[in-house]
């Protein structure tokens, strides 16, 4: 237990918050799965490897083997500890599903993108006006600082954010020489731990535990992109780019361009039959109708977004409130 207390004494206050939301995340899922082996599993296996990452970080930047690209730091600080100190990760700090992504190669492109969030998006600690443009800015750089001949390995999955994120990394990388692999995160999960052995379905990278990445990336790395599917890709992204939508999903190997409100009838459902439940209370607390949404849309969404819906349809008089709506946790609201 000692071990364990310096060894998270150790982590930065970003990364322990990563890697917190990684796990309270993977643990929410199997709870609803009512997978409680897997999470007793998942717990005892985030102790050991937290440890040995830890013990390795010191030599991290002696002998780099790979560089790991992936969307979102969260699901970078589980990968970082299951791989070796061999691997340098970067989480990219956002998610693609949402927002303008018109043009953010760009400079004007990616202010466009932080001004739309910061009117928009309610994230906690003011993270948008204080650290969005900051993060973002020293990703490209790791990203650009990459050094030559060292392979680059792309995580992915079946989702809008990610194949977003995919096709971003590939075009910011387009002056690199380098060894260029992609491993879709599911499709790999699904050889490894197929039908018959577990009963989770991954829909984000995010969704993977550790010691998983690790079997992953052993066993799945397959060939580098060739030139032509660089190429491809990269043109994908230029396509996407002049695109000014803010929501977009990923349905049948492909993105497709949805509107705003595109989730405005399902949390108004939830509403309605959260107030039909016996016993509810007449006001239902934003982040119980959030956690709805989660568990049953079959498309990729963050709760800070789906809290900006719920926020419109209070302005729009759709919704009653209750409470001031600076959080999810912070007010309640019922149908009009």
């Amino acid at each position: 237990m000692e071990k364990l207390r310096e060894s998270i004494e150790k982590l930065s206050g970003s990364d322990a918050k990563s890697l917190l939301l990684n796990v309270m995340y993977r643990l929410e899922l199997m709870k609803k799965e009512d997978l409680q082996d897997e999470m007793i599993k998942e717990l005892l296996s985030l102790s050991n490897d937290l440890s040995d990452s830890l013990q390795k970080e010191v030599h991290y930047e002696m002998d780099e083997t790979a560089v790991h690209i992936i969307s979102g730091e969260s699901p970078a600080g589980s990968l970082r500890i299951g791989l070796s100190h061999e691997n340098r990760i970067i989480g990219f700090p956002d998610f693609f599903a949402e927002g303008p992504v018109w043009k953010i190669h760009t400079e004007q492109g990616r202010i466009l993108r932080y001004e739309w969030l910061r009117d928009h998006i309610n994230y906690e600690m003011d993270y948008i006006e204080e650290e969005y443009i900051s993060r973002f800015s020293k990703t490209l750089a790791t990203i650009e600082e990459i050094p030559a001949n060292i392979p680059i390995v792309l995580w992915t999955a079946n989702n809008a954010d990610e194949q977003t994120g995919l096709r971003y990394f590939l075009y910011l990388l387009r002056e690199k020489k380098n060894d260029i692999y992609i491993i879709n995160t599911p499709e790999a999960f699904e050889t490894l731990y197929g039908k018959g052995k577990t009963q989770f379905r991954v829909r984000h990278s995010g969704e993977v535990a550790s010691y998983q990445f690790k079997e992953i990336y052993q066993t799945n790395l397959g060939n580098p992109l060739t030139n032509k599917e660089k190429e491809i890709l990269r043109n994908e992204w230029l396509l996407l780019s002049e695109e000014e939508n803010v929501l977009r999903i990923w349905k049948d190997g492909s993105f497709q361009v949805i509107e705003e409100n595109y989730f405005d009838s399902m949390i108004i459902d939830a509403v309605r039959r959260l107030q039909r439940e016996p016993e509810a209370a007449d006001f239902i607390l934003a982040a119980r109708v959030i956690g709805e949404i989660l568990f049953q849309s079959e498309h990729l969404v963050s709760h800070s977004y789906l809290e900006y819906r719920i926020r419109y349809l209070v302005y729009n008089g759709t919704f009653k409130i209750r409470g001031i709506p600076k959080s999810m946790r912070h007010y309640r609201v019922q149908v009009s």
